[in-house]
């Protein structure tokens, strides 16, 4: 079975271009096309992973991600399963560069550095919460 092409719809996305994959999951830039039409993020779990196991893993991630309200991490939107039963979830899509790559263009001094890295710890404190 190929994996999720672009342009093929899920639900009522359509895949545009694949931006990331992890351990179990593949990220891609999609666009809304029933109700409103907006770019977001699909998560949804890589062909061959999904065992029960990662399924409820996964599915944790989706529901606590779900709960979280803080404004440095993107709310989640939606969530489905494809025609052949893989879960997915839908983001806010945050376009951007790397954290480092901001502070260099940026030209950052080392206290407006931290000042950033401090935002990014309470956003991981209120996800580990």
């Amino acid at each position: 079975m190929p994996d999720e092409a672009f342009g093929q719809t899920l639900g009522r996305y359509k895949l545009l271009e694949r931006v990331g994959e992890g351990g179990c999951g593949v990220v891609y830039v999609a666009e809304q096309i029933e109700s409103v039409r907006r770019r977001v993020a699909l998560k949804v779990i890589k062909l061959g992973m999904d065992t029960k196991q990662v399924v409820a893993r996964f599915e944790a991630e989706r529901q606590a991600l779900a709960m979280m309200d803080h404004p440095n991490i993107a709310k989640v939107l939606d969530a489905g399963t494809t025609d052949v039963g893989r879960p997915f979830f839908v983001m806010e899509l945050v376009r951007g560069i790397r954290i480092t790559d901001y502070c260099d263009q940026s030209n950052l001094s080392i206290r407006e550095r931290l000042d950033l890295f401090i935002k990014v710890c309470q956003a991981i404190q209120h996800a580990h919460q």
